[in-house]
């Protein structure tokens, strides 16, 4: 009878570790080490633009499924010159259309079992920008740099034309309509 109350102990012990990874693991985003960057080309100079983000979330699912939603807000978009980031916040209607969303998913992304490790990831989803819903496919590179943090880190092109956004011009010549945006986003897991 005791011999087999400790091989059932032994047994649930020993089945922590696979149960712990069977369960979703969810994340949130480190506000004060993250950043979204913009940048836009005209034909005389290029303008970099960073935020953070005002909130953001990941959830690991046990079958690979990353889902991932983060935020921002346009006023926060900092290019180191205020008439500009004021000009593009007029452009951009910022009043109107406060918030930059995306929320997207991944499929396959299996963490890693030793650290630190970097996983490549191909998110799909909906960026939402100047109140027009698109789909984007976002390459990233996640660094798994324990079981509790990562590092997501990637680079993608939107047009603004698409986005219904008047570009802006300085000498009555327009920016270029690419623009590309570049997120570094650090999470940690919850409760930690």
């Amino acid at each position: 009878m005791i011999a087999r109350r400790i091989a059932l102990i032994a047994t649930l012990v020993l089945a922590l570790p696979a149960v712990a990874q069977s369960q979703a693991r969810t994340y949130s985003v480190k506000k004060d080490a993250s950043s979204l960057t913009y940048k836009l080309k005209h034909k005389l100079h290029e303008v970099v633009g960073k935020a953070p983000p005002s909130d953001g979330k990941a959830r690991l699912m046990p079958n690979g499924t990353l889902q991932v939603a983060v935020r921002a807000n346009v006023k926060d978009f900092d290019s180191g010159n205020a008439n500009r980031d004021a000009h593009m916040m007029e452009t951009t209607d910022a009043a109107k259309f406060p918030i930059i969303d995306f929320k997207g998913v991944a499929t396959g992304v299996k963490p890693p079992t030793s650290f630190p490790a970097k996983v490549p990831v191909k998110v799909k989803g909906q960026l939402t920008f100047h109140g027009v819903k698109k789909t984007v496919e976002i390459p990233m590179t996640v660094l798994f740099k324990s079981e509790k943090e990562a590092v997501a880190e990637g680079s993608f092109d939107i047009s603004l034309d698409a986005y219904n956004v008047n570009r802006p011009s300085l000498l009555m010549v327009k920016v270029d309509d690419v623009l590309v945006l570049e997120p570094k986003l650090v999470f940690e897991v919850e409760g930690t």
